[in-house]
């Protein structure tokens, strides 16, 4: 029997990022940082999820099954190939990617501009804050770059090599997408992302306020 390769709580995490990204980005830019505060919270809890479903989740979601070691990325950038989850250079991208959100929404909530955002732990950030939020604003930089070659490498395999990457991650599984092993039930997930997220919130309550200077 035929499972799914991406479980739901894998295509649901894909399919709110590039929702929540432009979210921040916009919210940012329109120095709407009440939303952008928001936003960020759950794309925190979102990729700490992530990262932990990458051990506990579904074979395809977990990280023995899509990181590669050096050479096989090498071969497969000669050879190609088909992969029923990532293939080595996708799962080096997956990895890259979490590692830039994880940074991205890490560094916000010790930073702050002494304008406009002061993130709810720059007090325990003490004299880091100001380069905790100078690398917010390079690592943005950088994710923009990555996201730009992500989709770029997306559209490649999708229609130049005709890989159902798109349909796979929409529906679960598309042609040779597919595996022989259940998928982990969402629930398992959601529980995790509540759990984190109380911890968020608990961590924020009792956070103290930085002191004013003005």
């Amino acid at each position: 029997m035929r499972y799914p390769v991406w479980d739901r709580a894998v295509r649901s995490f894909h399919w709110y990022l590039p929702i929540a990204i432009g979210v921040m980005w916009w919210s940012g830019e329109q120095g709407r940082m009440d939303i952008h505060e928001k936003v960020g919270y759950s794309l925190l809890c979102l990729v700490a999820t992530r990262v932990i479903w990458g051990f506990i989740g579904s074979e395809a979601a977990r990280f023995r099954s899509f990181l590669f070691a050096p050479r096989a990325v090498l071969t497969y950038l000669k050879a190609g190939g088909q992969y029923a989850g990532h293939n080595p250079l996708g799962g080096l991208s997956v990895t890259v990617l979490l590692l830039l959100l994880l940074a991205q929404a890490g560094s916000g909530v010790f930073s702050r501009d002494d304008l406009l955002f002061e993130g709810p732990f720059s007090y325990w950030a003490g004299d880091l804050s100001g380069t905790l939020s100078e690398w917010h604003k390079t690592n943005w930089l950088l994710l923009q770059g990555f996201i730009a070659l992500h989709l770029f490498a997306v559209c490649w395999h999708q229609w130049r090599k005709r890989q159902p990457l798109i349909q796979a991650m929409w529906r679960g599984q598309a042609g040779y997408k597919s595996v022989t092993s259940p998928p982990k039930p969402l629930r398992w997930a959601v529980l995790i992302l509540m759990l984190l997220s109380l911890v968020l919130w608990g961590l924020v309550t009792i956070a103290p306020e930085a002191p004013s200077y003005y």
